[in-house]
């Protein structure tokens, strides 16, 4: 995990993150659960809770005995959906569609891991051994448009961001990027809000692993030309403190900066 270890230095020196980078693992068998790295849950918590614990530190892994919200459960793959849920009767109860057609349309469009697991584990993605399978990174808008172009930067523009304000860090920032291998932005759910307690300003994105490394050096790569003056001493400081590289900041080289003179 040595890059992985290099990209979080990159996309935390880069960006002022205050929440902890989130891993997550599949754990697909019995066994894989139990030699798994993380303490189980002492009792029934929704998966976003287990992801905002993370964010604090704190590493847990849970089956569907230990999982707290039927939103997390079919998303992940712990369970399969119900005909109360697939015929959109579940999602109609909420108030947030006009209709029942809404609420199926609705269903037919969240994305669900096409896989069955035994469980799944949330952890700091700096106390991974081996490669989780989703990141999740919570923070705020201006530090989510960084990562954004830092993706974009490696890979070109995500064409295809699926959000509803529903089943936020479960589908949107979990199951979407598996499913989909890209990354998905989310402005949580009212659900997320109330049982995790996020603040008003975060917003949750996800990625697949394989596409975290690639974008945090994106974020790295893109300071001198996204960054006002203020933000390039200060970053410029935070690399050295980390050993790394700095990548070429200089004053006034912002393309917005340049464009005006």
């Amino acid at each position: 995990m040595k890059n992985a270890n290099i990209a979080i230095n990159k996309i935390t020196a880069s960006l002022e993150i205050e929440r902890k980078i989130v891993g997550v693992k599949f754990l697909f068998t019995k066994e894989e659960y139990e030699i798994a790295d993380a303490k189980p849950a002492k009792a029934k918590l929704p998966y976003c809770v287990m992801v905002k614990l993370a964010t604090r530190g704190m590493g847990l892994k849970a089956t569907l005995e230990l999982s707290g919200c039927g939103g997390g459960t079919r998303a992940l793959g712990l369970e399969e959906p119900s005909l109360n849920f697939q015929s959109g009767c579940e999602y109609n109860k909420f108030g947030l569609y006009q209709d029942l057609a809404i609420a199926k349309n609705v269903v037919n469009n969240v994305t669900f891991c096409k896989h069955k697991i035994y469980g799944v584990m949330t952890k700091p993605l700096e106390e991974y051994k081996e490669a989780p399978d989703v990141v999740i990174i919570i923070t705020n808008s201006y530090n989510s448009m960084r990562i954004i172009q830092g993706y974009t930067y490696k890979y070109g523009t995500q064409a295809n961001f699926k959000l509803a304000g529903n089943q936020a860090v479960c589908s949107e920032c979990t199951a979407y990027p598996f499913e989909s291998n890209s990354i998905n932005i989310s402005m949580f759910c009212s659900g997320t809000r109330y049982l995790a307690g996020w603040s008003n300003e975060e917003i949750g994105i996800g990625l697949p692993y394989g596409k975290f490394v690639e974008t945090a050096d994106g974020v790295y790569l893109t300071v001198n030309g996204s960054e006002q003056n203020k933000n390039k001493e200060r970053i410029k400081q935070k690399l050295k403190d980390k050993n790394l590289t700095d990548p070429g900041i200089f004053k006034d080289e912002a393309y917005f900066i340049k464009e005006r003179k």
